[in-house]
């Protein structure tokens, strides 16, 4: 199993508007601009935006000098926090397979290495913990 590419649209996306920020002092971006400008979909744009914003990540602003905006600043969004939001934390390898042969040692085989996919997966995840966006602005990860 893999991630979806949602992961790495959605810190597109928060790069974008984060450095938008930062350059115009709270200009709010359209959806249609954000998709245009990261060649993302509008539909795939209008769902991430959903997830990031419920999620507290962004924020909305209805009508004509409407959009999004973060909610929060760089420096306190991780990595970690867009993949819970859009991986709804499912694990990256599926490790509940059935083999067609059985016995003590197989299944003591079989923990040992479903234990070394989750230790790596806790790895992964302590290590987007450690990054926020900010970092990546600032390319000092």
């Amino acid at each position: 199993m893999a991630y979806s590419l949602a992961m790495y649209q959605a810190i597109s996306i928060i790069l974008l508007i984060a450095s938008k920020m930062e350059e115009c002092k709270c200009e709010f971006l359209t959806t249609r601009r954000i998709s245009e400008k990261l060649g993302i979909s509008a539909p795939t744009a209008v769902k991430i935006l959903n997830n990031l914003n419920a999620s507290g990540i962004t924020i909305t602003k209805e009508g004509a000098k409407g959009g999004i905006l973060l909610a929060k600043s760089p420096d306190e969004i991780t990595l970690l926090d867009i993949f819970l939001i859009l991986e709804q934390d499912r694990p990256l390898f599926k490790t509940g397979l059935n083999f067609k042969i059985y016995g003590q040692e197989v299944d003591v085989l079989k923990e040992q290495v479903k234990g070394c996919l989750v230790d790596a997966e806790k790895a992964m995840k302590n290590s987007l913990e450690k990054i926020t966006i900010k970092d990546i602005m600032n390319n000092s990860f």
